[in-house]
């Protein structure tokens, strides 16, 4: 897959999207991720990464393992869930707490950052760990309390939102988690491999010049 074929993705996502990028324990997302934050500065987009429980320390180490650019997350803002190591800009923390709690904290951090930025052209916010706050859940109320969280900001056209899930997690969860996503989610990307190489798949989409679109690279 080139950076064309990824281009063609982003560019083809609507303001207010909310997106799964699905991939296994298995399957590296590292360099989904990065193109992804490497298109958004070179369209002059706002990024603000959400970091549940240190995922993107995870992705910053990758990143250098794969000896792609490490700068790529120098002033990229973040949104802290939890944990303690600090990558990119943190201008926000919040606790993990009962669901209803956070989902509400969040929504009203990410509501009160995006009106203070004040910004001309839609945020992309890439989401990192977000499965393991359904990890966490003890019940389908803690569950949908949770999917709160994404369902409030769905249609928002200030914001792109992109989900990269571990669906091996969620299989830890309970049954409901991953349908209720998929159901909310207006694009579906599922990253997986296939003889040595990586194959992203488009496997729903409410633009039709997405749906079904696959590419491979090695």
């Amino acid at each position: 897959m080139s950076r064309a074929n990824t281009k063609a993705i982003w560019d083809n996502l609507k303001p207010g999207e909310t997106v799964l990028i699905e991939h296994s324990s298995r399957v590296e997302p590292t360099l989904l991720f990065h193109e992804l934050l490497k298109w958004a500065k070179e369209k002059g987009y706002q990024v603000i990464i959400d970091d549940v429980l240190d995922t993107l320390y995870g992705y910053q180490i990758h990143i250098k393992l794969a000896g792609l650019e490490e700068n790529i997350l120098d002033g990229v803002k973040v949104i802290k869930i939890g944990g303690n190591i600090d990558v990119g800009q943190v201008i926000k923390r919040l606790e993990i707490k009962e669901p209803v709690i956070r989902a509400r904290r969040y929504k009203n951090t990410l509501n009160s950052l995006l009106n203070e930025l004040s910004i001309e052209k839609t945020v992309i916010a890439p989401v990192l760990g977000f499965e393991k706050l359904l990890l966490l859940a003890d019940s389908v109320r803690d569950i949908l309390n949770i999917v709160y969280e994404v369902r409030y900001f769905i249609g928002d056209e200030r914001r792109t939102a992109l989900y990269f899930i571990n669906t091996d997690v969620l299989e830890h969860t309970l049954s409901v988690s991953l349908p209720l996503l998929e159901e909310l989610a207006s694009t579906i990307i599922e990253v997986d491999t296939k003889g040595g190489f990586y194959k992203f798949s488009v496997v729903k989409s409410v633009n039709n010049k997405l749906l079904g679109l696959e590419f491979t690279m090695p």
